[in-house]
């Protein structure tokens, strides 16, 4: 095995060390690192915005156990911004505020994928994060980086009811936790905290008809056709998938939607 492939057992092995005794525990620079090179092959492999892992400490950023293994790194959310980017300039613009589209975290985690659309759609994004460890260290690092997201320690439903449609070009982020949805099979959408079919149904229920993007994160093995049953009538726009590190069924991929109202 190359030396710069995560070795599969020490991977399992980490991941359940993170989300279990280090599950709220913020990281040392060393763990961070140690981090990196398990999951994606070397310590700089785990970098989120734009600051690789052996940097983080230096500059006051800090991970949870849970948020190491459950952010989308750099190299994975950067992509993404981009093809959205792309898929927004080619269509028409238009809402009730067609000069100010929303970009709305709904599970927001480290922030770093609203980070990333942000940035690169240069629009500023709401962020709803409820677990208050992971809110106060991602609120740390954001303020560290002099990030423009704004984020609120509130239920995803309660951000979505203060922010009405905006236009066409309104794009959802969909990161549920995925608990008991990480089954032998695969990943079941509909098992979720929240299922995604009913943060999808919320998410209608405030754009007065008008559609919007979808962004969400899968692994890479879906059980039932979860996915697909879960965006049922909405158009799939693209997916990106990340360079395989990890057994089958441990990979992300990242995929596009375009949500009727």
């Amino acid at each position: 095995m190359p030396s710069n492939t995560p070795d599969p057992a020490a991977y399992f092995a980490f991941r359940d060390r993170l989300l279990g005794p280090l599950r709220t525990t913020v990281l040392t620079g060393e763990q961070l690192c140690e981090a990196g090179r398990l999951i994606y092959g070397e310590p700089d492999g785990l970098s989120l915005y734009g600051i690789p892992a052996p940097d983080m400490a230096a500059k006051g950023i800090t991970l949870l156990g849970r948020t190491t293994i459950e952010c989308s790194v750099d190299a994975y959310v950067a992509p993404v911004a981009d093809a959205l980017a792309g898929l927004l300039a080619s269509t028409v613009l238009e809402g009730p505020d067609t000069d100010a589209p929303l970009i709305v975290d709904l599970f927001c985690g480290s922030g770093n994928f609203g980070y990333h659309l942000g940035r690169r759609l240069a629009l500023p994004v709401q962020a709803a994060e409820l677990d208050p460890a992971v809110y106060a260290t991602t609120r740390n690092n954001l303020e560290r980086i002099g990030s423009a997201i704004t984020l609120h320690p509130v239920d995803y439903r309660d951000l979505l009811g203060k922010l009405p449609a905006a236009s066409t070009h309104d794009t959802y982020i969909v990161e549920p936790p995925w608990g008991p949805a990480f089954t032998a099979s695969g990943l079941d959408l509909t098992l979720t905290s929240p299922p995604v079919p009913e943060i999808l149904q919320d998410i209608r229920r405030t754009r007065d008809g008008l559609p919007c993007n979808v962004a969400i994160k899968t692994n890479d093995q879906i059980a039932h056709d979860s996915l697909a049953r879960s965006f049922a009538g909405a158009e799939h726009l693209a997916t990106v998938t990340p360079s395989p590190q990890l057994p089958y069924g441990a990979n992300m991929d990242f995929h596009l939607y375009r949500l009727d109202g």
